[in-house]
């Protein structure tokens, strides 16, 4: 990719100084010569030029494209959770097994700890402050959305929140639209997550 574009680059460049000096010809605006002799600082002066030239677009742009790659892997481990959320509002709307819902709230917390993990690892960037304010609000609305799909009433109701009928769930009108709430909370915080990796 990147030798595509400096070939372009060299092409257009050949193709504009070509054009001018046609131009220049034809118009007879002035003229330029080609001095076989050069001086050593020039020559120097060149050299460095084309050195830094390469630098910058060996070094630093790969540097860049590092960097770019890691916070869009991260980026996408967050996705990932976000889909783990996201299946939670389709089960939930019909009966689903209770150990499915424990199995996937567990996974949640487990793929949770990975990512802040190796962010708090590998974006010193973030101040431990505003990562701990991030980490704690996810922590607290995963541990509200576990109790909201494993806990019921202990008091007895004409219509229970959770009904459990041979590990089969079947979850109230009121508390799907809990459970909803709490995971649009966690996709708000992840979208503030992305967005503030994609700022470093």
């Amino acid at each position: 990719m990147k030798k595509k574009i400096i070939r372009r680059h060299i092409i257009g460049m050949t193709v504009i100084f070509s054009i001018g000096v046609t131009i220049g010809k034809l118009t007879n605006w002035g003229y330029f010569v080609l001095v076989k002799e050069i001086s050593i600082i020039d020559a120097l002066t060149l050299l460095i030029t084309i050195a830094l030239a390469f630098y910058v677009a060996k070094v630093l742009e790969k540097q860049v494209q590092d960097i770019r790659i890691e916070k869009e892997l991260y980026i996408a481990k967050i996705s990932e959770l976000e889909a783990v959320l996201s299946s939670f509002e389709e089960l939930i709307e019909d009966r689903v097994s209770y150990k499915k819902i424990v199995n996937r709230i567990h996974l949640c917390r487990i793929k949770k700890t990975a990512i802040f993990s190796n962010i708090k690892n590998n974006f010193k960037q973030i101040e431990r402050e505003e990562f701990d304010i991030f980490d704690k609000d996810i922590t607290e609305n995963i541990n509200s959305l576990k109790r909201l799909l494993t806990e019921t009433s202990v008091v007895p109701t004409t219509t229970s929140d959770i009904s459990l009928n041979n590990d089969v769930a079947k979850y109230s009108t009121n508390r799907i639209i809990e459970i909803n709430t709490v995971i649009a909370t966690i996709k708000e915080v992840f979208f503030k997550i992305k967005i503030r990796i994609n700022n470093l």
